[in-house]
């Protein structure tokens, strides 16, 4: 199940393996901090999508997403995930994308551009490969007989129990997938296949003076 924190201290007294957040700003901007198991845990915005509505809707939007979560991922190793969002007239779609640095869960938000309104559907990114190596956060996620576990297995292609609980895109490491969150999934596209040409926009910074038009929300869907 989703875990409900609330934001509470300050990473560099955490104890949980990171510097500030200002000793490593190719990390993302961190827009809130929450606590899990009593440990701070910052959630780094590392990203801004916005895009025009297409035939396609939100899928279309989502294929979008899945490339740049896709290649980010292969890059860091760890989950991403946004929160589709659209204007009120549905001609426009934007996501912001957070992390917490974690293989083993991510940050669920109703947060979304200025202007824009959430879709109550998000898309999140699992590991790309098989096994991967545990870090400091991941330990806060994993049950009690893995804590130890130096390398833990997964299933990039597979939602976890907590993913199902509401519904939801999973950009894995071969299929986008979505699930409506009643047990009904479906494949929404092939990620082998190369990127179309209308999906080619990267993630863009976000300003530091911008905020979301709508509060982060401290929910972690877990993997363990």
């Amino acid at each position: 199940m989703p875990i409900a924190v609330g934001i509470a201290g300050s990473i560099s007294a955490c104890g949980i393996g990171h510097a500030s957040p200002a000793a490593q700003p190719d990390k993302g901007e961190v827009v809130a901090r929450d606590s899990v198991r009593g440990y701070a845990v910052p959630i780094y915005e590392i990203g801004e999508i916005e895009a025009d509505n297409t035939p396609q809707g939100m899928d279309g939007f989502a294929i979008r997403v899945a490339y740049v979560l896709h290649a980010w991922t292969r890059e860091h190793g760890v989950e991403a995930i946004g929160n589709l969002c659209h204007t009120r007239d549905g001609q426009h779609w934007g996501t912001l994308l957070l992390t917490i640095y974690a293989h083993t869960a991510s940050p669920r938000t109703d947060a979304c551009p200025t202007g824009m309104q959430s879709s109550g559907v998000d898309i999140h990114s699992h590991p790309q490969r098989w096994r991967y190596p545990v870090n400091a956060v991941d330990r806060l996620f994993l049950h009690d007989g893995l804590l130890d576990a130096g390398h833990v297995s997964t299933q990039p292609d597979v939602y976890s129990p907590d993913d199902l609980q509401a519904p939801g895109y999973l950009a894995g490491q071969m299929k986008l997938h979505f699930q409506d969150g009643r047990g009904h999934q479906r494949i929404v596209w092939n990620m082998a296949t190369p990127e179309p040409v209308v999906a080619k926009i990267g993630a863009r910074a976000r300003s530091p003076s911008r905020s979301p038009s709508h509060p982060i929300i401290q929910r972690f869907s877990g993997r363990s």
